[in-house]
């Protein structure tokens, strides 16, 4: 779960600002909302809210799917510092 966990909050972070993620009123999904195109993001929505709401295991499909979905999200090394 962390490892999903952490892929959405650099996104969030992307998203909304670094801080997001720990502070923020919005859901993970309203966060995402934010994204230019929010519904490509669905393959990292959905395991992360089966993991965290629903207790479910992310298995190694679905989280390279979301791996994949985030990557456009990072930011480079250095670029925070």
């Amino acid at each position: 779960m962390g490892a999903i966990r952490a892929l959405c909050a650099g996104v969030a972070a992307t998203l909304s600002g670094e801080r997001t993620w720990e502070g923020s009123p919005l859901t993970v999904r309203e966060i995402f909302q934010k994204a230019p195109e929010p519904a490509r993001l669905r393959p990292l929505l959905m395991p992360f809210e089966a993991a965290v709401y629903g207790g479910q295991g992310v298995d190694v499909v679905a989280y390279d799917q979301a791996a994949r979905v985030a990557e456009p999200f990072r930011q480079p090394t250095g670029a925070a510092a």
